[in-house]
């Protein structure tokens, strides 16, 4: 059995439509992915001053939680209570390959009693990788 020469004939086509398609959705995919991700981090908080900072370039399954200037919490761009955030923590870190780590933003005028919550919750869960974002003081 002899399969037919279709390339000779001129009559063979691949048809690239789908694939690009595919392609066109992975895109939209990952710009939106990466705007949601960074919302997360751009939200406008007076954050604390540090003598010292360290850069935070490690690739890493992170949990960020801001903590506004009235005390109010959010996680992922979403206002959340104590017993979601522990619900929310609790999947993250069972579905994590690598250990978790917490990412806390908060206003420099909001006093310890409204982060201490959250640094229990992540304790509870054995959540012990906990890194505040800073500005660094350079002025001294």
């Amino acid at each position: 059995m002899r399969s037919p020469n279709l390339l000779n004939q001129g009559s063979a086509a691949i048809n690239m439509t789908p694939m690009i398609d595919v392609v066109f959705l992975l895109i939209i995919f990952f710009l939106v992915s990466s705007h949601l991700a960074k919302r997360e981090n751009s939200l406008p908080l007076d954050l604390p001053k540090a003598t010292a900072a360290l850069d935070d370039n490690i690739e890493r399954d992170t949990v960020v939680v801001n903590v506004l200037d009235d005390g109010s919490w959010q996680v992922a761009g979403n206002p959340t209570d104590e017993s979601r955030l522990n619900t929310y923590l609790r999947r993250r870190a069972m579905a994590s390959a690598d250990a978790l780590r917490l990412k806390i933003r908060t206003d420099q005028e909001v006093p310890y009693e409204r982060i201490e919550p959250v640094l229990r919750a992540a304790s509870s869960l054995g959540i012990g990788d906990i890194v505040f974002s800073v500005y660094e003081d350079r002025t001294r």
